[in-house]
């Protein structure tokens, strides 16, 4: 009698299982490919909760009433049948101008007083200034060895107290002025100008008068410079 062998048994057994499950696989997949068209996917829908909203009665707000306007004046309607005259005539007045005093004639005006800081000419001085003191100027160097001569004509404004408080160039040897000219705007290429302003400031004169009072008053004075033997 043969005696049976597992281990064939064993796999025999094992292809047959494995038969049957590829079998069961196939029918399966066929099964779903075929109907997979016919299924439909619903997609999830999240429920909605109802939200339930509660509107509160609301008062009424009393309304005030507006006062009534004041009333305006009435203004008086003119009726026909007044008449209203359009102009006023007024009556002639005569004025007697005989009874009227003449008018008394004003009295002349004072004589005009000259102010105190007023600078006059020489020639309206009432009482003209007087030199009264004078220093003699020193020859320039310059214009000595040169033996050059020459005048200066300086503009003096004497004060008050006949002290010479400014003084101007109105003529000069060698210096184009017009009218006057600050002795530090003039070239002096001679030395003139500074000889002669050195000399003046030193000069005193007679306060000039103008009704009664002293003035300051302007003066022309020369300098000449002549070489001596």
């Amino acid at each position: 009698m043969r005696r049976k062998n597992p281990r064939i048994d064993l796999k025999l057994k094992y292809r047959k299982t494995l038969a049957i499950c590829l079998g069961l696989s196939l029918t399966l997949h066929l099964f779903l490919f075929l109907f997979a068209g016919q299924l439909e996917v619903k997609p999830y829908e999240k429920p909605v909760s109802e939200e339930m909203i509660k509107i509160e009665d609301i008062p009424e707000t009393p309304t005030r009433s507006r006062p009534s306007p004041p009333m305006r004046p009435s203004v008086p309607i003119v009726r026909d049948g007044i008449d209203v005259p359009a102009e006023a005539t007024i009556e002639p007045t005569e004025l007697d101008l005989d009874e009227v005093p003449p008018v008394p004639p004003l009295p002349p005006p004072p004589p005009e007083l000259p102010r105190t800081d007023e600078v006059i000419d020489f020639f309206r001085a009432e009482v003209k200034p007087r030199l009264v003191k004078s220093i003699k100027p020193e020859y320039p160097e310059v214009a000595r060895r040169a033996g050059i001569e020459g005048m200066v004509i300086l503009h003096l404004l004497v004060g008050k107290d006949g002290r010479v408080r400014k003084v101007l160039v109105i003529k000069a040897p060698g210096e184009k002025i017009e009218i006057s000219k600050d002795p530090e705007e003039c070239e002096d290429r001679a030395g003139f100008i500074k000889a002669a302003v050195e000399a003046v400031w030193q000069f005193e004169f007679t306060p000039a008068l103008q009704n009664g009072r002293p003035v300051r008053v302007w003066v022309s004075l020369p300098v000449k410079f002549v070489l001596t033997d």
